[in-house]
């Protein structure tokens, strides 16, 4: 009888290592987006998120692969995976009571999307079989520390050499600036490409906006504010400033007038739908240029864009970055209106409609 109740502790032990790998390397994948969820749940800010993130990842790879030596296994590693597991059910405790049983929790990261439910009832489990391995674990008596500790320190090593953090104090603050009433004057083209047929076949032919007359770039003049700047909307400076290069070799400023950014993820089925929309309210409604931030692959484009059934000017961008500019979307796709810098539209999947664009548009 104890040996098949040490055969059934082996087997849940290894149940137990399996679940916290899985769960770290799910993390990783990418580990911006685990920054940006603790950001999110109000756990840190972007400050410290890029380190929390991987000290998180980091003891979860220990936990798992500790899991499976004997080395002050009972003493040290199953209290620490219990009081692990106890914190998290905590945190979704919360979670669920402030914010509802809603969204991905992020305890699978983007691989296996669990409501904080679903991973309350996983971490119940779990807790369940701890207690099981505890009251039938046969003790070792030869405990040598340092196992352990070379586990520990190679897992943080490892992480933090291959994963390395950038501080996103500054990429991470979305307040925006005021700003002198300075006018670049600088090549704006209001450009989308869409299928149109060719001798039977479809090809991507541009078609620019007459009426937006390109200017030549100058050195930057004082003017007076526009005709078409609503009295009392300043001129700011947006997150999305410093994107200035897209596709085709079009040169624009973001913060100038009015302009359409949309955060996209390449691969992502609601940003391709998102996309599509878009293109068809180009066709039948004046917009504003529409210009997008990509981020994956770009040999993934064409095959978005051909779903899409047409393209605007884009630019890819890095994951520690595209994160960030997500903002309080909790993923892509976001699409933001901006007036002189001022954001007057904010949609994410969930709030996109052609109406609601419209109406931020014309404010």
């Amino acid at each position: 009888m104890r040996n098949n109740n040490q055969a059934l502790v082996w087997v849940f032990r290894f149940i137990v290592a399996i679940l916290f790998i899985f769960s770290a390397y799910t993390k990783l994948i990418p580990i911006e987006a685990f920054e940006k969820q603790l950001v999110d749940q109000g756990i840190t800010n972007w400050c410290f998120a890029p380190i929390l993130a991987r000290c998180i990842i980091s003891f979860e790879f220990f936990l798992g692969i500790a899991f499976l030596q004997n080395h002050y296994f009972k003493k040290f590693i199953l209290p620490a995976t219990a009081l692990m597991l106890i914190a998290f059910c905590i945190h979704l405790t919360y979670q669920m009571i402030t914010q509802g049983n809603s969204g991905n929790c992020g305890c699978m990261g983007q691989i296996i999307p669990m409501t904080p439910l679903q991973a309350l009832i996983k971490n119940v489990i779990t807790l369940g079989l701890l207690a099981y391995i505890f009251f039938n674990y046969k003790i070792i008596k030869d405990q040598k520390h340092r196992y352990p500790i070379f586990i520990l320190l190679a897992c943080f090593a490892i992480i933090f050499w291959k994963y390395r953090p950038v501080c996103g104090c500054d990429a991470g603050s979305t307040a925006v600036a005021p700003q002198t009433n300075v006018i670049e004057p600088i090549i704006k083209i209001d450009t989308v490409y869409v299928e149109k047929p060719v001798n039977g076949k479809g090809t991507k032919t541009p078609t620019i906006d007459p009426k937006k007359t390109p200017l030549t770039k100058t050195e930057p003049i004082k003017t007076e504010p526009v005709a078409d700047v609503k009295p009392g909307l300043p001129k700011t400076t947006s997150i999305f400033a410093p994107y200035k290069n897209f596709s085709t070799g079009i040169t624009t400023n973001l913060d100038a007038g009015k302009n359409i950014v949309c955060l996209f993820n390449v691969d992502c089925d609601h940003c391709m739908n998102t996309c599509k929309e878009l293109i068809e309210i180009h066709k039948t409604n004046k917009l504003p240029p529409v210009y997008i931030l990509f981020w994956g692959e770009e040999s993934q484009k064409d095959a978005f864009f051909k779903f899409a059934g047409g393209s605007f000017p884009y630019a890819f961008v890095d994951a520690g970055k595209f994160f960030r500019l997500l903002d309080k979307a909790p993923s892509p796709p976001r699409i933001v209106v901006l007036d002189e810098g001022n954001i007057v539209g904010d949609f994410t999947s969930d709030t996109f409609k052609k109406q609601a664009l419209l109406d931020a548009v014309n404010k």
